[in-house]
């Protein structure tokens, strides 16, 4: 990465709004066991993976117990969205017990493990960015910096997740508050890779509901829609929708700097056409830690990746306390709607599958998200519900990764918008409020390409 993008990351703000812990404070043992809690669940899940004697629930107690620790750090607004989602998860494993049906505790505890590996190993991404320069230039203005920035922080998020995110808006914000447009043309660039790319957690959720899913083809259509994500944000840049463009303050990347972000995906899709029998979850996992450290033994040596991962364990790893709580209590909320399904009659919402009800699902999905209902709680309600039709698992995984995508936009509850509230200050709602327009425009032109793929799949 250049280096003025990858000084972007350890600025400190005065203006801004910082809820992390400081690096003092995590030096304790005490405090350093959370990032240790959770670097040992990534080993185990790696050992797991290669060497299935291995117990994968390991790694579950492993999160569970690191959830416990890192409660403290999760904001108001998100642990009542975890407490609901327990709640709801709770009592549908008690009715199902009620009703005869014996919970699962594999899947209780573990039912996204693998997700939850996967942005453990993902934010090993964010060693390779170094301290912030005190000489950096005053960021450039104009819609030509809007446009190379909304593509910068995207394509930089469809492999490093909200660590892009991050990355960028410290930067914007380094030395003003960051402002409305910049934190909209932030949530609305970052929250598109989660059409298409398998290092976001919705893709990640999306594969592991809908097994059989292909990802070749999910690429095929999530990366269409986000170019006209990017089509009609532009527009909105050239016809004024975009406030006080030409002073618009943006970070736009050099793209020579993409040659990590694009050879990890590259070796993830190339091994998972050699070896399929490795999930593209598993291979994420698995080669993320290899790049890493090679990347950082080639900079610093022994003591390079010595730096490097007690950095990662005492400060990034902890920085996954909301991820890790949603996916946590997700699992809960998935476990007690098979339950819940499981003694029931088998009702289903549609009698089959197809094009009109994939529509009718990314509607709802994003019709609950601006009442701040998450993505998740849909994806976990919807793929056990549909399970009894055999759906399309394809058109089913398109259906939530556009469904993620839209719906973490327009929900002020979504952890993209709450990060930007969190650290900068900026009203998650006015964004999510700010990004319905676009969103309705996405959602419309995602209808159309589900009925496309259903026609092509006919």
């Amino acid at each position: 990465m250049p280096r003025e993008l990858a000084s972007a990351l350890a600025g400190k703000h005065n203006h801004r709004v910082d809820t992390n812990v400081s690096i003092p404070s995590l030096q304790t043992p005490l405090r350093r066991l959370p990032g240790l809690l959770l670097a040992g669940m990534l080993a185990v899940t790696i050992a797991n993976t290669l060497l299935p004697v291995v117990p994968g629930v390991l790694a579950a107690l492993l999160a569970w117990s690191a959830f416990v620790l890192l409660w403290p750090r999760l904001g108001i607004q998100q642990r009542v969205q975890v407490v609901v989602l327990f709640a709801f998860g709770g009592a549908g494993i008690w009715w199902g017990y009620a009703h005869g049906v014996s919970p699962d505790p594999a899947r209780l505890l573990g039912q996204n493990q693998l997700i939850i590996s996967m942005l453990a190993s993902v934010t090993l991404m964010r060693l390779l960015n170094g301290p912030m320069l005190e000489t950096e230039r005053e960021l450039p203005r104009g819609i030509g910096t809007y446009v190379r920035s909304m593509f910068g922080v995207h394509t930089f998020a469809a492999v490093i997740n909200i660590s892009a995110l991050v990355i960028m808006a410290d930067r914007l914000s380094r030395r003003a508050a960051l402002q409305i447009n910049q934190a909209q043309m932030l949530s609305r660039a970052f929250t598109m890779a989660a059409f298409y790319s398998p290092f976001i957690g919705g893709v990640a959720l999306a594969l592991a509901y809908t097994p059989g899913s292909s990802l070749p083809v999910l690429l095929s259509f999530g990366v269409p829609l986000a170019l006209i994500g990017f089509a009609v944000l532009y527009w909105y840049a050239r016809t004024g929708r975009v406030a006080d463009i030409a002073n618009f303050r943006g970070y736009p990347v050099h793209f020579e700097s993409l040659w990590l972000p694009v050879s990890l995906g590259v070796a993830v899709l190339t091994l998972h056409v050699l070896a399929p029998h490795y999930s593209v979850l598993s291979l994420v996992v698995m080669l993320t830690p290899l790049i890493v450290i090679a990347t950082l033994a080639t900079r610093g040596g022994i003591a390079g990746i010595r730096r490097g991962l007690g950095e990662y364990v005492n400060l990034r790893l902890p920085e996954m306390a909301g991820e890790l709580a949603l996916f946590l209590s997700a699992g809960v909320l998935a476990s007690g709607l098979v339950a819940v399904f499981a003694a029931t009659d088998g009702w289903v919402p549609f009698a089959q599958f197809d094009a009109q009800s994939a529509s009718v699902l990314l509607l709802v999905t994003m019709g609950v998200s601006l009442i701040g209902i998450h993505p998740v709680i849909v994806v976990s309600t919807a793929a056990p519900l549909l399970a009894p039709i055999d759906p399309d698992p394809t058109l089913l995984a398109m259906v939530f990764t556009m469904g993620w995508g839209i719906g973490c936009a327009v929900n002020p509850l979504s952890g993209t918008n709450l990060t930007l509230h969190g650290r900068y200050g900026v009203s998650n709602w006015a964004v999510a409020r700010g990004n319905f327009g676009f969103g309705a425009t996405l959602c419309a032109f995602a209808i159309a390409l589900l009925h496309v793929y259903a026609w092509l799949a006919t």
